[in-house]
């Protein structure tokens, strides 16, 4: 018999995501306030040329078994649409996170910024029956090893499936 070991969701806070990245709003003061408009601008990073693409994360059942993280792009997405959507992350470490250290987020609306070396879910959990749409910016050359030509033992990420012996992560 397969045990479980869950994970609770969390409401989507600056102050309870700050140790794995941002959260994409409106800073207290513009980087630039002009007549028209305030600009809100945010440190990302990539070490090469930008992909950007639309991502439509289908229901699925809320089970985590793969995790990964990068070290040349700060990964961001935004949802934008469609049901709202769970992240699963983890602190950037050397090590991989125990399920004690992974914490899940519900995203309506919002986007997020993933330090350098932020573990999380390959997937995402739409919380309702449609797909979970979000803006996903990351860059060619991870975005290549990972899925256009894979490798398989990435050098700009690392990935880890969760082993049998473990308890099955249950996110909820």
């Amino acid at each position: 018999m397969t045990s479980t070991q869950g994970i609770e969701i969390e409401p989507l806070t600056p102050e309870a995501f700050a140790p794995y990245g941002r959260v994409l709003q409106p800073h207290d003061i513009p980087s630039f306030d002009l007549p028209t408009k305030g600009l809100h601008r945010f440190p990302w990073q990539c070490d090469a040329p930008i992909v950007v693409q639309l991502i439509s994360f289908k229901p699925q059942p809320f089970k985590v078994h793969k995790i990964e993280k990068h070290f040349h792009v700060t990964e961001t997405r935004m949802h934008i649409g469609g049901s709202p959507t769970v992240l699963v992350v983890g602190e950037p470490s050397d090590e991989v996170p125990t399920i004690s250290k992974l914490r899940a987020f519900r995203l309506d609306r919002q986007g997020v910024m993933f330090k350098l070396g932020t573990w999380h879910g390959v997937d995402a959990y739409p919380l309702g029956d449609e797909p979970g749409l979000f803006l996903f910016l990351s860059d060619k050359e991870t975005q290549s090893e990972l899925f256009d030509n894979p490798v398989a033992v990435p050098k700009r990420s690392v990935i880890r499936t969760f082993d049998k012996d473990q308890p099955e992560i249950v996110v909820g």
